[in-house]
């Protein structure tokens, strides 16, 4: 099949394309993924906890309107299982809750509904979209993104397809390819979704400004626009203003979009992360510390409160650790950028900590990622193991200002390793 026409808009007026913005709201969760880190998903062997009273499971209260959501779709659902639009509908319930608590349990749940049509041949578009959607969500990159490219080419008017796309070669650093994607996402979704596919592209690769003012000429559309997905731009404009050096922008949109989602466990993290590098370690524990349920947030939590030299930190690396080694032991991914922030700033083991990160480095080239790496390799003092993260930022042009001190460190630690020693020279020229 040949690929569309591509008539890439640059007129970027933000148009509404009535009922495309509700329909595509799962993508542009999604999206999130591109600047934020996810709970570990569970899969493999079965757990066998040491001690009767390990809790297991921690069970969602009904009163959240998200639960009774995904509880009513099930209960629609299992009378009628061969309704492949309600089966879709309750999976990505599922997949919605999982991102928005950092309980990944639920991308696991999320699969079930969409069993009786992933034998299918053809897999349905439909179904093979949201699939791909649950692969990314658990960091399986690479089958996403081969199911993506697959389904494209049976279906490249799928807007939501190539916006899911982009958040997969956005998070894998592959910026050229998102390009085109964000052209496909325009040309077939709108420019709402223009906006925020090419917005979240040049927040990443080094024009954070400019993405800001692209933003932001969307930022107070409300009509047909799904909550979340406000949230989610306001996140995006959040990190684009820290990108730029605006703090106090980048709080303000942080505290809207936490306004519009309470509790959403990707913007707790990412504004967690903000208030602890801007040294206000206090701020992010009252931020994180009823969150804690999620294994990002305690996360958090823990580095907050070794900031501030509490006394009960020993006992919750204590239990980060026990996470870590429980998610091991039952067969989970253990997400490596955060195992890598962990071993580094609470573990105190550089090597340990450097070791992650390349190996995280393999799938995910997100900011967070490139962070953990280059203060990895300085911490283990082995600058040059970082020359392949200075060689990526060369070609992308990413940067935020911690993210460029690092790298000049590394740079200039790399080039006083490679100076020729001339010590003996010159005090033979002095005698």
């Amino acid at each position: 099949m040949s690929s569309p026409s591509i008539h890439p808009r640059t007129d970027f007026e933000p148009t509404m394309r009535p009922g495309v913005y509700t329909r595509a709201g799962i993508a542009l969760i999604s999206l999130w993924l591109v600047s934020a880190s996810a709970g570990a998903v569970p899969h493999g062997v079965p757990y066998v906890p040491d001690h009767d009273d390990t809790v297991l499971e921690q069970v969602p209260a009904t009163t959240d309107p998200r639960v009774r959501r995904f509880e009513k779709l099930g209960a629609e659902h299992k009378r009628n299982p061969d309704d492949r639009e309600l089966a879709i509908r309750l999976s990505r319930a599922y997949v919605d809750y999982g991102r928005s608590t950092g309980d990944a349990r639920f991308l696991g749940r999320a699969l079930v509904p969409l069993e009786p049509w992933l034998d299918d041949n053809p897999v349905p578009v439909d179904v093979m979209i949201v699939h791909a959607t649950i692969l990314q969500s658990r960091h399986d990159f690479d089958a996403a993104r081969a199911e993506l490219k697959a389904t494209l080419k049976r279906a490249p008017g799928n807007a939501q397809g190539w916006l899911t796309l982009a958040t997969v070669d956005m998070v894998q650093g592959r910026f050229e390819d998102a390009r085109t994607d964000c052209v496909h996402t325009t040309n077939t979704g709108g420019q709402y979704l223009s906006i925020v596919c090419n917005g979240a592209l040049l927040s990443l690769t080094g024009r954070a400004a400019q993405a800001y003012r692209l933003l932001a000429l969307i930022a107070d559309q409300t009509r047909n626009v799904p909550v979340d997905v406000q949230a989610y731009v306001q996140g995006l404009l959040a990190d684009a203003a820290a990108r730029s050096g605006d703090n106090a922008a980048a709080e303000r949109h942080y505290r809207h979009a936490l306004q519009l989602t309470p509790g959403d466990n990707f913007l707790l993290d990412n504004y967690g992360d903000f208030l602890l590098d801007a040294n206000r370690p206090a701020d992010a524990l009252a931020l994180v510390k009823n969150h804690t349920a999620s294994d990002t947030a305690l996360l958090r939590a823990v580095l907050a409160k070794a900031a501030l030299g509490r006394a009960d930190v020993a006992a919750d690396i204590q239990a980060m650790a026990d996470r870590f080694t429980a998610m091991a032991e039952r067969g989970s991914h253990v997400y490596e950028r955060e195992q890598a922030r962990f071993a580094l700033e609470l573990q105190h083991d550089p090597d340990r900590a450097l070791a992650l990160a390349r190996d995280n480095w393999k799938t995910q080239r997100a900011p967070q990622d490139v962070r953990i790496f280059l203060a990895s390799a300085l911490a283990a003092d082995k600058p040059p193991a970082a020359q392949p993260i200075i060689d990526f930022l060369d070609r992308s042009h990413m940067s935020d200002p911690h993210l460029d001190a690092l790298a000049a460190e590394v740079r200039a630690r790399i080039a006083d390793s490679d100076a020729p020693d001339n010590t003996g020279a010159d005090a033979e020229a002095s005698s």
